[in-house]
């Protein structure tokens, strides 16, 4: 789950299937005058729309925070997880691949990448790295040798599929962190924070890239410079339930009270 704590000890809990959505509708709107849009389009999107979509074979029956009175966190370690978490990862995947397999190249390459700190295609923000264990180690490499046996197929006849698949990639780690600001990463005691994502693609012709920079507004907005989507203001919107602090007996009894807490939906207004 993706989980925001407030300051009232309530917490937005949004699952990854809802962040990954939200990430989608970046894809959808990017591109501008100054901007490329996205192609192949529609895979860009669904690759972005599933990048995450293993997560969901768990987060119909979620592990719970007790403590916390929550579901546990995508970035805190689950007991006893790793081995559900490993085949729900291959299975989507495989899944993606059925459907489109430029798009599970992509969602394969997103998922081998968090292993590999994004594959450094981005130096801002700065990634995180992880210890591996001998299991992810396996299917890290099992994911990547067929990363390249689906590549030798659809790169025939496109000399140029490989600059594009990479920078295709960098563009779905960046939806992925636009949606983890909304999401939970870009808040400080006052509200929104500012960020900076380096180097984003303007196109697909090689470039250095630019710095793009979320600055906080007066009126609750976000501001992005430069502005990179094809409508503004871009609206756009997350799925999320708020947890109320509680006290739970057991792990069922909390995740009852997770199951019984109402959705909400959040909206946000990204301006030029």
């Amino acid at each position: 789950m993706v989980i925001r704590e407030l300051g009232d000890g309530s917490t937005y809990v949004s699952t990854q299937e809802e962040h990954a959505e939200l990430s989608a509708q970046f894809a959808a709107h990017w591109g501008n005058d100054r901007f490329a849009q996205l192609r192949p389009y529609d895979t860009m999107v669904v690759a972005t729309t599933y990048h995450d979509s293993g997560y969901r074979e768990w987060e119909g029956l979620p592990r719970m925070n007790v403590e916390k009175g929550r579901p546990y966190g995508h970035r805190e370690r689950i007991p006893g997880f790793e081995a559900a978490e490993l085949r729900a990862y291959r299975r989507n995947v495989d899944w993606v691949r059925g459907h489109d397999l430029y798009a599970g190249v992509l969602v394969s390459m997103h998922r081998t990448g968090l292993w590999r700190g994004r594959y450094d295609v981005l130096t801002r923000p700065k990634p995180r790295v992880r210890d591996l264990s001998a299991g992810v180690k396996a299917v890290l490499g099992e994911l990547e040798d067929q990363q390249r046996r689906d590549k030798a197929t659809l790169a025939p006849g496109n000399p140029g599929f490989e600059e594009e698949l990479w920078i295709n990639y960098r563009m779905l780690q960046l939806f992925d962190l636009l949606s983890l600001y909304f999401c939970c990463d870009g808040y400080d005691d006052r509200g929104f924070k500012e960020e900076c994502l380096a180097p984003i693609p303007a196109g697909y012709t090689p470039d250095h890239g630019v710095e793009l920079r979320v600055t906080p507004g007066a009126d609750g907005t976000v501001k992005m410079a430069p502005y990179p989507f094809d409508v503004a203001p871009l609206r756009v919107s997350v799925r999320a339930r708020r947890m109320q602090p509680g006290q739970y007996a057991s792990e069922a009894d909390c995740r009852e009270a997770y199951y019984k807490t109402p959705a909400t939906l959040l909206r946000f207004d990204i301006t030029d």
